[in-house]
């Protein structure tokens, strides 16, 4: 039997236990970073992250969503900005879990339609993401504006 998961909301406190999240992600980061970010994003209401604990308090997924109020439309839309499960919890309920909290989160907030970015080579991401009822609707183009590791 696969363990159900209940996700909550982020806490600054979390940061240490989520880097190893965030360099599953491609984007490593230090706890002091991290928790930076929680605290900043934390006074936005357009942002909000949730994570998931295992039995042993291990944190084994992370999401994070942001409100957006696109030109062409008349209701918000929600960006799944960030999604995470720890290599040893995946295919257990974890990313179906915290997509669930993400997606109504949005909807609580009115959003119409949710959206994601997802890598080209995260092929195994690409089909969960299509699992849960999300297609592919265009390429991302990026670019670099300036350097702020600082």
């Amino acid at each position: 039997m696969t363990p159900r998961y209940f996700p909550r909301n982020v806490r600054p406190t979390d940061a240490d236990r989520l880097v190893p999240l965030f360099s599953a992600l491609s984007y490593p980061a230090s706890t002091k970073r991290i928790r930076a970010r929680l605290e900043r994003l934390g006074q936005d209401p357009t942002y909000e992250a949730w994570v998931v604990e295992d039995s042993r308090w291990e944190l084994v997924g992370f999401a994070a969503g942001h409100l957006l109020f696109p030109i062409e439309d008349d209701v918000p839309a929600a960006q799944l900005i960030a999604l995470a499960t720890a290599e040893h919890a995946r295919g257990q309920g974890v990313g179906a879990a915290l997509c669930s909290a993400f997606e109504r989160w949005a909807t609580g907030r009115g959003a119409a339609r949710a959206q994601l970015n997802s890598g080209e080579r995260r092929s195994e991401a690409h089909d969960f993401y299509s699992g849960r009822g999300y297609t592919a609707s265009g390429v991302r183009f990026s670019k670099r504006l300036a350097d702020a590791s600082h």
